[in-house]
């Protein structure tokens, strides 16, 4: 079997990775819902138990702050949980990049070499992972998630060195961290 030469890197989206978080966020999401109804059903049987012992404003401040912190860790578990579902549904399709002679393509923008500034991985925000931005010179970065692709990012580097002729690589040092 022979083969030709590679014309081209392409990565196509991978939504595995963040469906797997969205599927661990729920296991720790229903993980809290049974601590919370293990939680009150505690406070309940104490109550039972030694409910004519235990009176008094005392007793209100420790069950509320219990329930309130149980309440607090179950609601942060829930927004987390919602926050990586809709991450996971917001996987594109098709190719995340591709990587040629005539220049990268990011999440279907084309930039040609002599447009691209720059390529970096950038870290992301509270929450997100890192990202891989092609800065341009006609508009505003192009990029796409990191976990929305099953690549390394110095695959991108070495692809993107080899394509540009030495001109451009991918700035891996938000990656070192």
């Amino acid at each position: 079997m022979t083969s030709g030469p590679i014309e081209e890197l392409r990565v196509p989206f991978d939504p595995r990775h963040a469906e797997e978080q969205a599927l661990r966020w729920r296991r720790l999401l229903r993980g809290r819902i049974v601590t919370f109804i293990l939680t009150c059903a505690i406070l309940v049987a104490l109550y039972v138990w030694r409910g004519d012992q235990m009176a008094g404003a005392g007793l209100v401040v420790v069950y509320t702050v219990v329930i309130g912190l149980s309440l607090a860790w179950l609601v942060i578990y829930l927004l987390v949980y919602l926050r990586a579902k809709k991450f996971a549904a917001s996987v594109g399709s098709g190719t995340a990049v591709r990587i040629d002679r005539s220049g990268v393509e990011v999440a279907g923008v084309a930039v040609p070499w002599d447009e691209v500034m720059g390529m970096a991985a950038v870290k992301g925000g509270f929450g997100q992972g890192p990202r891989f931005e092609v800065s341009r010179t006609t508009a505003d970065p192009v990029s796409v998630p990191f976990d929305h692709m099953d690549v390394r990012a110095a695959t991108l580097d070495m692809t993107a060195r080899a394509y540009s002729g030495g001109r451009h690589g991918v700035d891996l040092q938000a990656l070192e961290n």
